[in-house]
């Protein structure tokens, strides 16, 4: 009987060990970098908030290019998704909104 409650209580350790192995990403950051796209020559970064909005497909543009160093460079570029063409829109009111996750999330420019 100590034998099976010894590798039981072995058995839980090397479990609870191999939990916290697991690498953590954020949906919205990649390494030390946060979520970024420039649009307009403007780096606008996560807010990680998702909005509830309808986008007129006329105003969706697509990503063209990823940021091999985790800060875009050029318009159309992000450094979230190695896939080009996410889609992106700028609002009526100027708000900045990325699909991601199938919902639109809120980007900003820094302040």
């Amino acid at each position: 009987m100590k034998k099976f409650i010894l590798k039981m209580v072995i058995l839980a350790i090397l479990v609870c060990s191999q939990v916290g192995c697991g690498k953590y990403e954020s949906r919205n950051y990649r390494g030390d970098y946060p979520a970024t796209i420039m649009i307009n020559g403007r780096n606008y970064y996560s807010t990680d908030t998702a909005v509830p909005v309808e986008v007129d497909e006329s105003v969706i543009q697509y990503t063209t290019s990823y940021a091999e160093n985790g800060v875009p460079q050029k318009d159309g570029e992000d450094n979230f998704n190695r896939n080009t063409e996410t889609p992106y829109a700028i609002l009526k009111d100027g708000m900045v909104v990325v699909f991601m996750n199938n919902e639109w999330i809120e980007f900003k420019e820094k302040e």
